[in-house]
């Protein structure tokens, strides 16, 4: 073993940042952990620790857990110059055993204590170990440092004294809630971003808020958090209750640590070096005029939870899938993609359709709930807006609703529509609101949209005959916005919901826009202005004028703050308009191979 070499810390985490940017690589090593049962092998502890210590410095290693990690490599590897080795974890012992102090063993009596473990991985330079591996890595030379065997009574007291030596030491801007294994829960330990909070010396906990003594203690945690600094998951199943929590203390969750599974998000330290040429804006798709107008039965889709990074990872599966860009779907995606894998974002942006259209999940950058702590909404804002102004985001999802502070978001971020709450409304909310499913404050022409059908792929039939029903309705335009959640593709994938658009397609009048087109009409001030900015592209003198009459109208109902009467008269222009608007944005990621 060569001698020890305490790494670089060569990240950058300038103060507008939520999440840091590691180095640019150059290299990677790649292990490839598929086939590993990790509820026996304990040795990819030994391995992340390491690559947290390895990557600070400058990403050199990416392990595959699953074939979506390699499925991204790929992708990785068709795009960028990086070059790429398939080494085994002995290569990578050998090679940079000297990256690290020593080891640090972990008591599996106490399965809390390979949280503690990792934490001081990070703070002291060492690797954590099961006791079975020690053998192994000290025959690469790597000597003891500190042993948690017997040293806590119960979970609370291993918690109480990392809080009490380690926590201060560590980094307060992430906060890391990660499962440890059984029996606190009957699934393996969070494998995947052991290497993150290694590398930035965080604090890994799995506190249960519903327990008095371990929720004074997250508190604690909370408070001594900066403002506006994020948790990365939750205890268990406690969402509601962690996320009320995190609100009430002015911080958000960012979800890279829980529902996506122990071996998501893999590879952080690799994915936030890996910049493009100019950072990643979320376009609008184009507005496609010879779509929009009359008396249809519009229809658009919406799939929930892209505030969660491990489904930002993860939906690369429906991204490939051939059936995506046939169908209109408002995709909820993380605007801190663009910090922890600006090539992901990348990714998706570059290969955007015109029927895909990027939606910012809940409730802006960062998961909270405004009702929980209406004080801390105007602080929030400030990230979200920074992050919006960044990504070019223009549409938001709002958990926590209410119209306080709806109306603060209007005020503060250049919106063009709100996505109100998580699942569909009650049927009579469509109904009371005139099958338009959306609603307006006083004050601004900004659309409140909610939810009014759900698709799944084992109720399709259900869906078909709810919207074949809207055809005998004498009330048109009819909006409809029909809310997925990841899950509910398990059965038939976007091809499932492809049969029931080509079905629903038949019906007289009915038109599958996206949510751009959607919210366009639905925001009177915004479609005036798309409506005035095509006037002189519209070539028929006769179709000009009646453009500028519907407009006329409108603009007479917007100064009365009648927005919904206002946005009929706008779908009413649309009638005349057969040009499409386009919102053109190329980037490419750094280092690019001349496939880009």
């Amino acid at each position: 073993m060569e001698q020890y070499k305490e790494p670089e810390y060569n990240i950058t985490w300038p103060e507008d940042r939520v999440f840091p940017q590691f180095r640019y690589p150059e290299e990677l090593l790649v292990v490839d952990l598929r086939g590993t049962d990790f509820s026996n092998d304990y040795r990819h502890l030994v391995l992340t620790s390491l690559q947290g210590l390895v990557n600070r410095e400058s990403p050199r290693i990416y392990i595959i857990y699953t074939d979506l990690d390699e499925d991204w490599l790929k992708t990785l590897r068709k795009y960028t110059k990086i070059k790429m080795q398939h080494v085994s974890m002995d290569v990578i012992l050998e090679k940079f055993s000297n990256y690290a102090r020593g080891y640090i063993a972990y008591d599996p009596r106490l399965p809390d204590t390979v949280n503690i473990a990792t934490t001081m991985a990070g703070l002291y330079n060492c690797i954590v170990v099961h006791p079975k591996d020690i053998s192994w890595v000290e025959s690469y030379g790597l000597k003891k440092v500190y042993d948690l065997k017997g040293k806590f009574k119960n979970r609370y007291e291993a918690y109480l004294w990392a809080y009490e030596n380690l926590w201060p030491k560590c980094d307060h801007r992430l906060l890391v809630p990660m499962c440890p294994g059984p029996p606190i829960e009957q699934r393996i330990m969070q494998v995947a971003v052991r290497d993150y909070v290694v590398a930035l010396k965080l604090f890994v906990h799995y506190l249960d808020p519903k327990d008095p003594m371990e929720r004074d203690l997250f508190i604690r945690l909370l408070r001594d958090m900066p403002p506006n600094t994020a948790v990365l998951g939750w205890y268990g199943e406690d969402e509601l209750l962690t996320v009320h929590l995190a609100s009430c203390y002015n911080k958000f969750v960012v979800v890279m640590t829980h529902h996506y599974g122990p071996l998501s998000f893999p590879n952080p330290t690799v994915w936030s070096g890996i910049t493009v040429s100019s950072e990643p804006k979320f376009k609008l798709p184009p507005i496609r005029g010879k779509l929009l107008g009359g008396k249809k039965i519009y229809v658009t889709f919406y799939i929930t939870d892209g505030d969660n990074l491990q489904f930002d990872y993860s939906f690369k599966k429906f991204w490939d899938d051939p059936n995506r860009g046939k169908i209109p779907i408002a995709w909820t995606i993380s605007p801190f993609l663009v910090d922890v894998a600006p090539f992901i974002a990348w990714y998706y942006v570059s290969t955007a359709s015109e029927n895909d259209t990027f939606i910012s999940g809940p409730s802006g950058a960062g998961y909270w709930y405004p009702c929980s702590n209406p004080n801390y909404v105007e602080t929030q804002l400030k990230v979200t807006k920074r992050y919006f102004l960044r990504t070019e985001l223009k549409f938001t999802e709002i958990l926590g609703y209410n119209d306080d502070a709806a109306s603060r978001y209007m005020k503060m971020l250049d919106l063009i529509a709100i996505k109100m709450e998580y699942d569909e409304l009650r049927r009579e909310y469509f109904t009371m609101h005139n099958y338009i499913c959306a609603k307006y404050l006083i004050e601004y022409p900004i659309p409140v949209i909610f939810g009014v059908y759900h698709y799944s792929g084992k109720s399709a039939d259900k869906l078909v005959e709810e919207i074949t029903a809207l055809k005998d309705l004498d009330r048109r335009p009819v909006f409809a916005l029909v809310i997925s959640q990841p899950g509910d593709f398990s059965v038939g994938g976007l091809a499932k919901l492809k049969e029931v658009v080509d079905r629903l397609a038949k019906i007289t009048d009915i038109a599958f826009i996206n949510f751009h087109e959607f919210s366009t009409l639905l925001n009177p001030k915004y479609g005036y202005m798309i409506l005035s900015n095509l006037l002189g592209k519209i070539k028929s003198p006769e179709r000009q004028k009646r453009v500028k009459e519907e407009l006329s109208l409108a603009e007479d109902l917007m100064k009365k703050h009648l927005w919904k009467d206002a946005a009929l008269h706008i779908n009413n222009a649309f009638q005349h308009v057969d040009v499409t608007i386009e919102d053109k944005n190329e980037a490419k990621p750094s280092n690019t191979s001349d496939t880009v």
